[in-house]
């Protein structure tokens, strides 16, 4: 199946609100939205609330972007949140980073750890 077909069916999904607010912030490419944004929603004919469960909602299911920035959340299409951390000098960490820096640096001073011998070590004869 083609991204296009895929993102076609995903939209058809959508509530009208969602609709909405997904079709208003990809228009919009170079504007990012902060959270309980009154004009936004005044714009949208929808209350604040619904605007801002809205916004989630579409981050969380991977149709829109946020970034934090001076103390606030800002929501956007892809492409334009994309474009404040660029010029904001943000990067999008990787959660697990740190965690596969301490892997590699167990890795390369004690080998493979096979984690069943070490299960196996530290269990005793306790039978």
């Amino acid at each position: 199946m083609k991204v296009a077909e895929l993102v076609r069916s995903r939209r058809g999904s959508l509530s009208p609100l969602k609709t909405k607010v997904l079709q208003y912030l990809e228009e919009h490419e170079d504007e990012v939205f902060p959270n309980y944004d009154r004009e936004l929603a005044r714009s949208l004919g929808a209350k604040v609330s619904a605007l801002n469960w809205t916004l989630w909602w579409l981050h969380r299911n991977g149709f829109i972007d946020r970034e934090e920035a001076d103390g606030k959340l800002y929501f956007g299409s892809r492409r334009a949140v994309a474009q404040l951390r660029s010029r904001m000098g943000l990067t999008k960490h990787d959660p697990f980073q740190r965690a596969k820096a301490n892997a590699e640096r167990i890795r390369a001073r004690m080998g493979n750890v096979s984690v069943l011998e070490l299960l196996d070590a530290v269990r005793g004869p306790w039978d």
